[in-house]
């Protein structure tokens, strides 16, 4: 049996990061017209989202040029629940626990953190993050996307952080692997392996955006596919 996991976080009103709060209002209601139609204001990294390349890559691509291949497909799940804390996710760990992460996998990095800490400020400050050299092994592994749990990268906790600071996203986004941030729920895959699919909303120009990221457990999808 196929069992799904939405692995997407819930977006509401007042959430948001970095000084930019999430808005949900609500033009047209049913006491005015008796339909309802809502708009919303949202930082493209907050929640579950999806890394274009310029985020970071200042020639990179748009978010609306990711390829669909490159964000779903088969995946390996890194077991790193007992990186908690400050947690600090070297090359030599993701040696030791992703074996079994081959080329054009995507990488799920499962610490629990967001599980623990989604919604608290304590998941900014203080959680697990990947040092240069865990960067270097997930592009050296030849993976196309890596799903995090956590803020994978140090240097964002600190305010006020500048672009050529984040080691990580560089050596990732640079060589045009996707980040899939942000994502809860990843205890509740069984097997080491599973299929990502992933769906950005397709905002032109743009360096990221919110999207619903599901598991497929106990299947596997094909590392290629046709996108017409």
């Amino acid at each position: 049996m196929v069992v799904m996991h939405d692995l997407s976080v819930t977006v509401r009103d007042g959430d948001g990061r970095l000084g930019l709060q999430v808005s949900f209002t609500t033009p047209y209601s049913y006491e005015d017209v008796n339909w309802q139609g809502s708009s919303f204001c949202m930082f493209c990294h907050y929640g579950t989202h999806v890394d274009a390349p310029n985020h970071f890559i200042h020639d990179g691509i748009a978010i609306d040029q990711v390829p669909l291949d490159r964000i779903m497909g088969p995946a390996a799940v890194v077991e790193l629940s007992d990186f908690g804390r400050d947690g600090k996710i070297t090359g030599n760990v993701l040696e030791d626990r992703g074996r079994h992460v081959v080329k054009d996998d995507i990488a799920i990095l499962r610490t629990g953190w967001s599980d623990a800490h989604w919604g608290q400020d304590i998941f900014w400050k203080a959680g697990p993050y990947l040092t240069a050299d865990a960067g270097d092994w997930l592009v050296e592994r030849g993976v196309k996307a890596v799903v995090y749990d956590f803020a994978e990268e140090y240097v964002v906790r600190n305010h006020g952080f500048r672009g050529e600071q984040c080691i990580v996203h560089h050596k990732i986004l640079g060589n045009n692997i996707f980040n899939i941030e942000y994502v809860v729920n990843l205890a509740k895959i069984e097997r080491p392996r599973c299929a990502i699919i992933a769906m950005p909303l397709k905002l032109h120009g743009l360096d990221g955006a919110p999207a619903r990221v599901i598991a497929l457990d106990g299947v596997d999808l094909p590392r290629q596919f046709e996108v017409k």
